[in-house]
């Protein structure tokens, strides 16, 4: 679990400090270095195990050293620092691509898969049948591709009493199924395809039916792989989501967010991106109802200064759901609509 993160030099960012905590929320404007955060977390962990320069992997592809430093301020070298609970990390890279990693144990928590998890926008969607992961990597694969077949190989697997809401039965098919059906109103059924390195997935509404996963909205695909990592998440490690209200109802939305809430209060870690006005305000309805003690969630708005580059203004939360401190474009667009429907 990651306690503090650092970054310097990197894009549009000359330097920002962030607190973390257990439930954490990255949002602002477009390129305002939301993703430049979560990507100083991926540039990491692609280097943690191999002690080599890398900008370029499979979790992230950025380019040359000349692409991602602050060129606003002629950035000389990069530099992320990661405090965790078990140990602190530094990551300096230069521009003659030398990197310099000090780190003071092995345990390497940052490592990808074993501790950090990652979840993009890019995530797969509805397919006819899905891969099995033969190849043993990445359990979830890079974009979530072998979320499904994880639950089919896991489905007996029994959590810890904590994880599980519905105790009527303690395993992870279960529980992925209760939590599926209280945010959408749906069931998932998995059946192997014998002989073949492919699953069948379908999905059931409220009628009871059946059907291929094509054949229904796109966001009950992209929320399964949601519910399956953070049910089997381990204590005290991470996964950072990206927008995970993709194609979900307003409503969903906000039931989703009720299960991120119950995720991260078992010892777990959400560093989540997103523009949806509903999830901060679930997260909001969380605090005042006293779902979540505020003092467990960090919120971090991101702009830009006048030299472009990326500015935190931690978001604080005060009674019944207030904002104590509103900047200017966090979230305020009804408030915008509506005062010109209203001529003001």
């Amino acid at each position: 679990m990651i306690k503090k993160l650092k970054i310097q030099g990197l894009k549009s960012i000359d330097e920002i400090i962030l607190e973390l905590k257990n439930l954490n929320l990255l949002v602002g404007v477009n390129s305002s270095g939301k993703s430049t955060i979560i990507q100083s977390l991926l540039i990491a962990s692609q280097n943690i195990s191999n002690d080599k320069y890398n900008f370029n992997g499979n979790l992230v592809s950025l380019g040359d050293y000349s692409e991602v430093r602050n060129f606003n301020t002629n950035a000389k070298n990069i530099n992320i620092e990661i405090d965790s609970i078990y140990d602190k990390y530094k990551f300096e890279f230069f521009e003659n691509k030398d990197v310099k990693i000090t780190k003071n144990n092995e345990k390497n928590e940052l490592e990808f898969d074993n501790g950090l998890y990652y979840l993009s926008a890019s995530r797969i969607g509805y397919l006819d049948t899905y891969e099995k992961n033969i190849k043993s990597v990445y359990k979830y694969g890079i974009n979530g591709e072998y979320c499904l077949d994880y639950l089919n190989k896991n489905r007996s697997k029994i959590l810890d009493e904590n994880m599980v809401k519905d105790d009527t039965s303690l395993t992870l098919y279960h529980s992925v199924n209760y939590w599926f059906t209280y945010i959408i109103g749906g069931s998932v059924e998995i059946q192997d395809i014998k002989q073949t390195d492919r699953i069948k997935v379908l999905f059931s509404g409220k009628n009871g039916i059946d059907v291929r996963t094509k054949n229904i909205g796109s966001g009950l695909s992209y929320l399964i792989s949601i519910i399956i990592m953070c049910l089997s998440l381990e204590e005290n490690e991470t996964l950072i989501i990206e927008n995970p209200e993709i194609h979900l109802h307003p409503k969903a939305q906000s039931r989703l967010i009720e299960f991120l809430i119950f995720i991260s209060k078992r010892n777990r870690q959400l560093i989540i991106e997103t523009h949806s006005d509903h999830i901060f305000n679930g997260i909001r309805a969380g605090i005042s109802n006293n779902e979540i003690n505020k003092y467990d969630v960090s919120i971090n708005f991101l702009s830009l200064d006048n030299n472009y580059c990326t500015v935190n203004n931690p978001i604080e939360i005060g009674k019944r759901g207030s904002i104590k401190n509103c900047p200017k474009d966090l979230f305020d667009q009804f408030d915008i609509d509506l005062d010109r429907m209203l001529g003001l």
